[in-house]
């Protein structure tokens, strides 16, 4: 088990009258400078973009624009040429990067926005959810459960707000936070209770090997010894890698809450009716399992069946996560370009079998294991036909090639080619785009990829289909 003791840094309040240097001047690097800045006595926002250097194993890169001229970016060469008070950095900046070690041993703090705001938030109703894959789901089954319970319930973090604005709007029972390891890699104090959804291997560009990676992973869970946390008994790894937390539940299979086939069972309150639950596959039901013992583990009750069933039913699939866009002459198009490691196309290959699909693969390679998805992939009955691309898309068709002869694959030379050839298989029920890669750099954002998708769907219906229907069922 991963423990640290970590000395708390203070909060934003620690950084009044400082020297601050802010590294990443993305959506959340811009929303901390600009809520720091008149406090400090010096403030430098830094970033790659502006230094004519690739970003350092994190997300995508993304225009400067207003930020260049507003907030004076510079390039993050400042960090070893002085020594500034705090460093604040961004997902996109790995805490590995040597320009943070450099700027550390010239005696700076090098802490994050979420850092910051888990200690100010310490004495409020703070749910944080972690995990390799199912964080933003469960982050939002969370909420739903949580509402259910009665409360006013507020989500941000890695699902798309900054934790910063949540400064300006703390009027609320419960803050539901989604962490990644690049968040929860820096904190120094555990939420009020916990969630691990999975475990398995991933970013381990970012963390520089796959020790780290599980070792930042669960130091959200680390600076309080009986912490509440729902872990995924479904999850081996999670399981095993959690076992010295004394105040973890089990969900999924076993604990309080579970499933049993595809009803979920929630202790006294026996099997739940979700006949109208919206998320494709099992394993949302799972989601819906850790979401629930959450809640319970917060309330210390349950809440009232007919309105958890309400409630769980009013979430959809967040965008891009295996999120059904419609319908083309009876062909399903499937946005799944959130599913950025193997789990999640293995989660998307499982909710389709015994459908006939094509499935979609691949973007840049971070040198991860892909057998597991390829042994999914040939055990699925029918088979996907799967159309690959990138260097992604050539290590998992190597390793079909390795374990089966039996998968027809393809290699594609981009996004809109094999959106052309899926449409046009023959007996295809569902076109899924599931990448189990990161988008690469020189193509954006996932959300970016995702839009290409919709947009080559909608072009296919304007030229002939035979009608959009949007599909809200939990199987297609």
């Amino acid at each position: 088990m991963y423990h640290r003791s970590v000395p708390r840094i203070g909060g934003l309040a620690a950084l009044s009258g400082k020297q601050v240097a802010v590294f990443g001047a993305g959506m959340e690097g811009q929303a901390f400078a600009r809520r720091v800045g008149p406090s400090c006595s010096e403030l430098v926002v830094l970033d790659d973009l502006a230094g004519g250097r690739p970003a350092s194993g994190g997300p995508g890169p993304r225009a400067l624009g207003a930020a260049q001229e507003d907030l004076h970016v510079r390039s993050p060469a400042v960090l070893g040429e002085r020594s500034f008070d705090f460093v604040v950095h961004t997902p996109g900046v790995s805490r590995y990067d040597d320009r943070l070690l450099e700027a550390s041993r010239l005696g700076a703090v090098v802490t994050t926005p979420t850092a910051l705001f888990m200690e100010d938030f310490s004495d409020r109703q703070v749910v944080a959810v972690t995990g390799s894959k199912g964080k933003t789901t469960t982050a939002m089954l969370a909420a739903a459960c949580l509402r259910a319970h009665g409360l006013d319930v507020v989500i941000a973090g890695n699902i798309g707000r900054p934790v910063t604005e949540l400064y300006d709007d703390d009027a609320h029972d419960v803050f539901v936070v989604e962490l990644s390891s690049f968040q929860t890699a820096e904190v120094t104090t555990s939420p009020t209770v916990g969630v691990l959804t999975l475990l398995a291997p991933d970013h381990l560009d970012w963390h520089r090997g796959l020790e780290n990676y599980y070792a930042d992973k669960l130091r959200l869970f680390s600076h309080q010894r009986d912490l509440p946390v729902a872990v995924n008994g479904c999850c081996d790894e999670a399981v095993a890698r959690s076992s010295e937390l004394q105040g973890r539940v089990l969900y999924g299979s076993g604990g309080p809450v579970r499933l049993e086939g595809s009803r979920i069972i929630a202790s006294e309150l026996g099997p739940l009716d979700l006949r109208g639950f919206r998320l494709l596959g099992d394993h949302n039901l799972v989601n819906a399992c850790g979401a629930i013992t959450a809640g319970i583990m917060l309330t210390g009750e349950m809440p009232q069946r007919k309105q958890l069933e309400h409630e769980l039913c009013t979430v959809t699939a967040p965008r891009s996560r295996l999120e059904p866009i419609g319908s083309v002459n009876g062909v399903s198009y499937i946005d799944d370009a959130l599913a950025s490691n193997p789990g999640g196309t293995i989660a998307a290959v499982s909710v389709f079998s015994g459908k006939q699909v094509a499935l979609i693969v691949g973007g840049f390679d971070r040198g991860l294991d892909y057998e597991p998805l390829a042994r999914a992939i040939e055990a699925s009955l029918p088979r996907p036909v799967i159309l690959f691309m990138g260097p992604a898309g050539e290590a998992i068709a190597a390793a079909l090639d390795r374990i089966s002869g039996k998968v027809r694959h393809e290699e594609v030379v981009s996004l809109e080619a094999a959106v052309e050839i899926a449409s046009n298989l023959e007996g295809i029920e569902a076109v899924i785009f599931s990448p189990a890669a990161p988008t690469p750099r020189a193509e954006g954002t996932y959300l970016e990829r995702s839009e290409r998708f919709r947009q080559l769907f909608a072009a296919g219906q304007a030229a002939g289909s035979e009608g959009v229907g949007t599909t809200e069922t939990r199987v297609l």
